[in-house]
């Protein structure tokens, strides 16, 4: 199955840019992708969260807490962005969440439980302790007509091929590229 990136989603990942810049990080980590999924605010995973009670402002001035650093990046120093391991191991599960419903498009949703999945977030154990961890997001989910495939793990084969194919979707809307590192760089 082929998988994009849908418009939502690449919204999301350059707020995510931005918001590891604000809080003073060269690196886009996981828990940027949530700042730029609640920064996107207009987005189905924002609305599960809103009906899930979770006070968005509340949980935003959370996550920021974790993140902050005494200065922030200059925008003079855009180009020596990169994403960071945790970022692209969670856009990697939103993929596969994707995959899981047969959605032909990565979305804030799945972007959402990779996020609630991470194990390496500050965001995934604060909405856990508010009832809203990977068990509960799905439950709400399918209350509202989300079907799942069977909980069969995607074939390892199936998995990376889905991770060459967002690799190389971020690559195509210019927002990932190599570096020699083996992060993602983004563009100036």
């Amino acid at each position: 199955m082929q998988i994009r990136i849908s418009e939502e989603l690449y919204t999301i990942l350059l707020y995510a840019r931005d918001e590891a810049m604000r809080t003073g990080s060269y690196a886009i980590g996981a828990d940027h992708l949530m700042l730029g999924i609640l920064r996107h605010a207009e987005n189905a995973a924002c609305l599960l969260l809103r009906e899930a009670g979770v006070d968005l402002g509340e949980f935003k001035r959370y996550v920021d807490s974790c993140l902050f650093r005494e200065r922030s990046v200059p925008y003079s120093a855009e180009d020596k962005m990169t994403v960071g391991r945790s970022a692209l191991n969670v856009i990697n599960m939103a993929a596969l969440e994707a995959l899981k419903v047969g959605s032909e498009e990565v979305r804030s949703l799945h972007l959402l439980l990779g996020l609630s999945r991470s194990a390496t977030t500050a965001s995934a154990p604060w909405l856990a302790q508010r009832g809203c961890g990977t068990a509960a997001l799905l439950e709400r989910l399918e209350a509202h007509g989300w079907s799942r495939t069977p909980a069969k793990a995607p074939a390892k084969e199936e998995a990376e091929e889905v991770e060459k194919t967002v690799a190389s979707q971020l690559r195509s809307l210019v927002l990932i590229s190599p570096s020699a590192s083996g992060n993602g760089r983004l563009p100036s």
